[in-house]
């Protein structure tokens, strides 16, 4: 492609030789070995498309060729949306058109091509967004969710269709709340209950006596009853959750690696008895498949208990232990400990770092969500922390972790309480302004672990290049290094214990006590997050976001510095 770049001949040529294979009509009657081979070549090549004035031309030219129309056009002849009260595992023909083979490799060529290019993100952001909207909401084995979810977000560029993804996003949440507004009357009903004109849940006889009595929810709603802390503050609330067993660290220094715990969530609140009682009304259905349909028909496998300030701390173990049995089940995992949530978090935190999807396995939960998510499961760990018998040794480990010689720091790249781990643990272990003191160690061993993964899989005997590398080479571990410093500065108490155990029981008593003030730190999070990183194109731009430019002097001499491994 790179050599067909700026000569319209060869553009033409490139193109001509893939338009043949390009019919997906065609391709969904005959999937020989040769067509799949053209078409995942052109996939690869629509992705591999640079974002500079000859990448342009060669979009440009795929549009004016109409491969662009070809696509959106297969997309937009979906089936239409059936009538209301059809499930959709019941709609065929939209099951028939999810399992076309030609979808995945629309998908994927219509993203590679929208990249930075205005003309084709105008052309698919038209008649086709509803379509691929609907698709982005489907969990399906051939990833069609994930797929349709990752275009989406490449036309997120687009000022213009920005606004056209937001209002249609909106119209289908308007459309569920409907829904299950509809279900909830109906279900309600039949338990001689009712719905006050605040829409608060009252008995269907007293439903004018009793209005008074009660307040508004403000903070989280279960998703069935819509009540929460305010009306009933001893009654607990649990988040469902999605999680898988994965390997937590590829790159770790082992013939066998270690395994975790990869949770995500839709973010779904719910009251346990509600949860419960719902179950018991579904009888052809288990506790998991009950639960889809109340999670935004969103997978999930565990409820984690959220620690109300009301909420005994009885209760809470026990919904805990539930959570934990959970986890052993779905996972095989059964040593759900302090250090096992936070390589939990970890692996989400990580998630945000990669720019990586969350609803691939599970189908449902995005950025949103998922940072919505994080206090409570640093609550987990927080609450492992105190339980721990006999205490835990973090801080000795930070602190040996920041007093190690140099010439241990490449072992230490590969191992899985290194770098990675230790700026996570930081969280549970520093003051906020403990850790800006120390956060520019941190800064520099993600660093230096990036500039050796880059080039082996394993730990090698020296640091072989000391030259600065591209900055996307480093932006994966400072995005990391930048969520962990935004949750210490924006999501903790300005006061805290002197002590590990004592930070982290006041970080515990005051994410118990605050959660909305918690939920709204992590909006700014996650608009700093997408809004300032993500778009920075350099070492220099990003240390200015961060706020780092003062500490640290000329960006690229401290990259340049953090190399300097005096070996």
């Amino acid at each position: 492609v790179s050599n067909a770049h700026g000569d319209e001949s060869r553009m033409q040529t490139l193109l001509d030789h893939f338009s043949p294979h390009l019919d997906f009509d065609k391709f969904d009657n005959d999937q020989g070995p040769d067509n799949k081979l053209y078409l995942d070549c052109f996939c690869n090549i629509a992705d591999g498309i640079v974002s500079n004035a000859h990448g342009a031309q060669l979009k440009d030219l795929i549009c004016e060729m109409g491969m662009v129309d070809s696509a959106v056009q297969y997309v937009v002849r979906m089936p239409p949306r059936p009538a209301s009260g059809i499930k959709p595992a019941d709609d065929k023909p939209f099951l028939e058109f999810l399992a076309k083979p030609s979808l995945p490799y629309v998908l994927r060529i219509l993203t590679g091509l929208c990249k930075n290019h205005h003309r084709t993100q105008l052309a698919i952001g038209g008649q086709a967004l509803p379509s691929i909207h609907r698709l982005e909401q489907v969990s399906t084995e051939g990833s069609v969710g994930t797929l349709a979810e990752n275009l989406i977000e490449a036309l997120r560029d687009n000022p213009d269709v920005v606004a056209k993804i937001d209002d249609v996003r909106r119209q289908t949440r308007a459309e569920k709340k409907r829904l299950a507004m509809a279900m909830r009357q109906k279900q309600l009903g039949a338990l001689g209950m009712a719905v006050n004109e605040k829409g608060l849940l009252v008995p269907s006889t007293q439903i004018e006596g009793e209005m008074e009595t009660l307040v508004e929810e403000t903070g989280l709603k279960c998703c069935i009853c819509r009540e929460g802390y305010k009306n009933h503050p001893k009654k607990a609330l649990g988040i469902y959750t999605f999680s898988k067993r994965v390997i937590i660290d590829e790159f770790e220094n082992k013939g066998r690696k270690t395994h975790g715990c990869s949770t995500v969530s839709h973010f779904n609140v719910v009251h346990y008895d509600c949860h419960y009682s719902a179950i018991k009304h579904s009888r052809s259905r288990d506790e998991w498949e009950s639960a889809f349909l109340y999670n935004a028909n969103t997978k999930c496998n565990g409820l984690m208990p959220v620690w109300g300030p009301e909420v005994s701390e009885s209760l809470y173990v026990s919904n805990l232990a539930r959570y934990s049995t959970n986890i052993a089940e779905c996972t095989g995992l059964h040593d759900v400990s302090f250090m096992s949530v936070v390589r939990d978090l970890r692996l989400l935190l990580l998630r945000f770092a990669h720019e990586q999807p969350f609803s691939a396995e599970s189908g449902g939960g995005g950025r949103d969500s998922n940072i919505h998510f994080v206090p409570y499961l640093i609550t987990t760990a927080l609450y492992r922390v105190g339980s721990a018998r006999g205490g835990l040794n973090v801080d000795k480990q930070l602190n040996a972790f920041l007093e190690a010689p140099k010439d241990k720091w490449i072992a230490s790249s590969y191992e899985l309480d290194g770098p990675l781990e230790c700026v996570v643990l930081s969280l549970f272990v520093y003051s906020s302004t403990e850790w800006k003191s120390r956060r520019l160690n941190f800064l520099r061993r993600l660093i230096v672990l990036a500039q050796l993964r880059r080039v082996s899989p394993s730990p090698p005997e020296k640091l072989e290049s000391r030259v600065v590398a591209d900055y996307t080479i480093y932006k994966p571990v400072l995005m990391l290094f930048a969520m962990v410093d935004m949750i210490h500065c924006q999501l903790k108490p300005s006061e805290s214990g002197e002590t590990v155990s004592g930070l982290c029981s006041s970080w515990l008593e005051w994410l118990r006590r605050n959660d909305q003030t918690a939920l709204a730190a992590c909006d700014k999070i996650l608009a700093s997050y997408q809004d300032d990183f993500l778009p920075a194109e350099s070492f220099a731009e990003y240390c200015d976001v961060a706020g780092l430019s003062d500490e640290i002097g000329k960006a690229d001499d401290f990259l340049a510095d953090s190399l300097k491994l005096d070996l």
